[in-house]
């Protein structure tokens, strides 16, 4: 995985934290302890993950959440654009809290995403044309490669030299 820099910093840095409370009130959303810890478990991971993973961390810190209080959590955050969601054709939804334009490569094979940060300026200015438009309304951005990654592709390259 590519290291995001101030990106990384900003998101899992130690003054967002204490943040969360407050930026959920100004986005109308209501600060329950559920949710605080919901975002808090979101934004300390990189992997990428779906509502269950998501809600088998929580379950461990407050065993009475109940699976449709997170699913729910993640969809108003995503509504109100804290955090992304990433809809494979291949596999379940994925929650991202790097919300800047950046794509993602997943491997098919063992499912692990990994950010990929586009420099492109051209992609930004793509991006700022079509949301800025006025024809539509952009829901979500999405840029996904999916394929192997170097250790499955390793594995595989071994697997077929072995036969």
């Amino acid at each position: 995985m590519k290291e995001q820099g101030t990106l990384s910093e900003q998101v899992r840095g130690s003054g967002v934290e204490a943040e969360m409370a407050p930026r959920l009130r100004a986005l109308g959303l209501k600060a329950t302890p559920q949710r605080v810890l919901i975002l808090k478990e979101l934004l300390g991971r990189t992997d990428h993950p779906t509502a269950e993973a998501i809600y088998r961390a929580v379950r461990s810190v407050q065993p009475t959440i109940s699976f449709n209080t997170v699913y729910q959590t993640l969809q108003a955050l995503t509504e109100k654009e804290v955090i992304n969601v990433i809809r494979p054709v291949v596999d379940a939804a994925r929650y991202d809290p790097i919300t800047e334009v950046h794509g993602h490569f997943m491997c098919s094979q063992c499912r692990k995403i990994e950010d990929e940060l586009l420099e492109d300026p051209n992609l930004k200015k793509m991006d700022s044309d079509v949301s800025g438009s006025g024809k539509y309304w952009v829901a979500q951005r999405q840029i996904l490669w999916i394929g192997l990654c170097q250790g499955c592709k390793g594995e595989a390259d071994r697997q077929a030299g072995g036969e």
